[in-house]
Parts: structure tokens; sequence; C-alpha cells
């Protein structure tokens, strides 16, 4: 149910999932507030696509793993996909909750039913680039079983020459865990970097006690091969964990973000302690530079989902962060200039009962559009807002205006026009899960002018 999902931000389920004790992706948990201030401003907007399901040339209801944000990604010919987890309604019952991928064909203006990724699995955490020729990549999360001894396998495919490829494991190992949370990322060179939260370096107890006792890892495709995964964090204490990383390719070198958790309980991993970023050449000359912190959590909750980073086409990296306390979460903005060695100081962006969840990505003339989660508990739909390079915003909008139910978990990408895509969950009203994905194109950004 999307509602208990957003107070609680995904930990019990997924606890539940991996290990009666784990937790394996730690989030900040957002307490009601009696009175909140008003939403962004309802804008008119397109109308929008809901997104169809294929079982074998069956049509399928389905429900949608809430936990896992889908993902959107825009190609060269004016097309795009969409990928998210899901089970679909059979009359046996819901089997596997599997990845699904949806193509938007530009030739006939649709969205094409979603089909199945991969084997009969459990398939989640997608993470989908495009480069310069269409062919589409993506990597995700596989997991063959229920049982204890069934860990999450970090695999590959693309989409090339009208089909699919079979899936490829991209770090093999025996002690690897559950590997989970990847980032892929593709440079000017069409060339692929990945990062991901791996725990082959952890003792057969650490490993498994807690699916977030682990570390990060990358790896780059290079003919054809993935590369031996080399570490990126530093371990400071055994209860110390990274979380949630974002790649992006800047220039000639790679940036790195991800949140730092200490402890072992659901209560000590509802925030990050810490956000902490990295770099490393992008022919991985040299290892990646020593860690720094970009930002300490100083109250209320910080980390996790609560922050993104976007490559900006003219060079340099944006994060986009909420400060979340009491009620009211201050959206932030911090640059890596091309060449830098230090982020510019925080702007805030907007302030309010917004902003939660945040996906950003940038246009070519540097503009930052970031979509995210209105309101929490249960009144939740998807806002939006543009932003200029130094982070100066004409203010939020919502971008769901009067769909009835909850719209939440957004993504975006922009097409080779700058257009948006967003793709979103939606549960109708009067269900208690989410059975819909949905899609808006050319949303507006730009609030209503003042009356």
């Amino acid at each position: 149910m999307l509602l208990s999902w957003f107070r609680m931000l995904a930990l019990g389920a997924l606890l539940a999932w991996l290990n009666s004790s784990a937790a394996v992706a730690q989030e900040p948990t957002t307490a009601a507030t009696p009175q909140a201030p008003p939403p962004p401003p309802e804008v008119s907007q397109p109308a929008y696509d809901v997104l169809r399901v294929d079982d074998n040339g069956i049509g399928r209801a389905y429900r949608v793993w809430e936990e896992w944000v889908p993902e959107v990604v825009t190609t060269p010919d004016g097309g795009a996909w969409a990928f998210f987890t899901a089970q679909i309604r059979t009359p046996e019952g819901n089997p596997d909750r599997r990845l699904f991928a949806s193509r938007f064909d530009p030739q006939l203006g649709v969205w094409l039913p979603a089909r199945g990724m991969g084997s009969s699995a459990t398939q989640f955490g997608a993470s989908a680039a495009a480069d310069s020729n269409g062919v589409v990549h993506l990597i995700y999360s596989n997991r063959a079983g229920d049982g204890a001894e069934a860990w999450s396998q970090l695999v590959y495919q693309r989409f090339v020459d009208g089909s699919w490829t079979d899936p490829v494991a991209v770090a093999p190992h025996p002690d690897a865990g559950h590997q989970m949370l990847a980032s892929l990322a593709i440079d000017a060179h069409d060339d692929l970097h990945v990062v991901w939260r791996d725990q082959r370096f952890m003792t057969p107890e650490a490993r498994a006690m807690l699916a977030t006792n682990a570390d990060l890892l990358s790896s780059d495709l290079v003919d054809g091969e993935w590369t031996e995964p080399t570490l990126i964090n530093i371990r400071e204490a055994p209860d110390v964990n990274p979380g949630w990383p974002h790649l992006v390719a800047d220039g000639d070198r790679l940036v790195v973000v991800w949140s730092i958790y200490r402890g072992t309980t659901a209560e000590e991993m509802k925030s990050a302690a810490r956000v902490e970023w990295s770099t490393r050449p992008l022919d991985g000359s040299s290892v990646w530079t020593k860690p720094q912190t970009l930002y300490v959590r100083e109250g209320g909750d910080a980390g996790g989902r609560l922050i993104d980073l976007a490559a900006d086409p003219r060079g340099g990296a944006v994060v986009v962060y909420g400060l979340f306390n009491r009620g009211n979460n201050d959206l932030m903005l911090q640059r890596l200039d091309p060449g830098k060695d230090a982020w510019t100081a925080p702007v805030l962006i907007a302030s309010g009962d917004f902003g939660y969840l945040p996906a950003v990505t940038i246009a070519s003339d540097g503009t930052i559009y970031t979509v995210f989660n209105n309101g929490r508990n249960r009144d939740v739909d998807i806002g939006g807002l543009i932003a200029d390079p130094v982070g100066q915003s004409p203010g939020a909008v919502t971008l769901t205006p009067a769909e009835g139910g909850i719209t939440a978990r957004a993504s975006i990408a922009l097409d080779h026009d700058g257009t948006p895509w967003v793709v979103y969950m939606h549960q109708p009203e009067g269900s208690t899960n989410v059975t819909e994905i949905q899609s808006v194109r050319a949303a507006t950004f730009t609030p209503p002018a003042p009356s």
C-alpha cells in the first residue's frame, strides 16, 4: 500500500523480503505534521498515458513494487523506455516481482505494452542509459529464489537491433552477497560505468546478518567485458555502511556521491549521518580519490532517497537534496564545476512540504529539472520545478493536477529536443496498492503568473 510505504519509506517491506533482521535500503522516515504548508500550485498539464503489461500475448493487471522508483530514458529517434518492477495478476495468483520494460514507439506515438525482462526471478533496482547510437543499456539486480541462500546478482542487458540481449552477470563472486543499488553512467565516448553495493569484503557472519553490511564497488565495460571491481568507500567501523550511490560522467572523470549510515537497527538507519563523494579518471588510470564529506546531517532526515545527482551537459555536476526537519523540507543544490575538487556552497531552491525523493536531469543550456513527491502520508502527488544553473527557481508546481488517488515516485529524462518525460506511480482511489505506471510528456514546469 502506497500510503504505508510513504510513511515508512520502504524500510519494513524490504527488511522482511531479504532477511528477517535486515533492512536493505536505508531511508528517512518522515513524521506526520498536523498542519502542512500549502502544496505547489496546480498548472494545466498535457494528457498522461497509462502503461500496460503484456504477459505472453495476454494483457494483465499488475501491482507495482513501490520500493523501487521507475526508470525512464529517452533515445535519439524520439522514443523512450520505461522500466519498473511489478507482479502481474493471473488466475493462478501473483508470480514473481519481475522487471518490465515498455518502449515508446515514436512512429506510432504510443507506449508499447511492457514485457518482462530476463528469466523468471525477482528483479529490481533498474538503472539505464542510452548511447548516441540509440542502444539502450540496462543494469538491475536479479534474485533467483526466496531462500536465505538466494543472493541478488547484478546483471546487464542491452537493446540493440530490435531485441534485448541475454542477461550477463556484471561482477560475479561467491562472496558478493546482495548486489544492489546500481547506478549506471555513460560518458561522451559511449563507454559504460557502474557503481553498486556489494558484500564480498564482509565476513560471512556480517554478510548473513545484514544486507546493509556492504561496500561500494565500481566497474567499467571495456571491449565487451566488465572490469575487475574496484573499491570506492573506506570502512571506518563495522557498523558504518554506505548506501544509495549516484554516478555521473563529467568530462574526463567520474563523480559519485553516496550516503553513510551508522548503526544496525531500523531506527538508526532512518537517516544518513552524512553524504560523501569521490572522483576517478574515466580511463581508470588512477583509483578513486579518498572520500570527502559533501554535507553532515545536523538534525532531521537526510541522504538516502532524499538526494539525486545529475551531469551538466555543459560540464560539471549538480546534486539536489532535501533536508527534512519538523514537517518541512529544504530542497538544496550544490555544483561541482568542471575540473574543480570542491563543491559550491549550498543554495536553497525551495522549501515546504514537498521536494521529497527528488529526481534530477539537466538540459543542454544548464536548466535544471527536478521532480519529486508533494506532501506526505495520505496526500501525495507529483511536483516539479525548474532552476537556472545556479539554483534560482520561479517555484514549484504540481505536475499531476486533479488525478484521483495518489501519484508518487517520479523519474525524469529529457529528449533530444529538451522535452521532459516524466514517469511515475499511481495508486487509484479506493485501491490499497499501486496498480499503474503513468507517463506525461512535455510537462509544464512554470508556475502560473501572479493574479
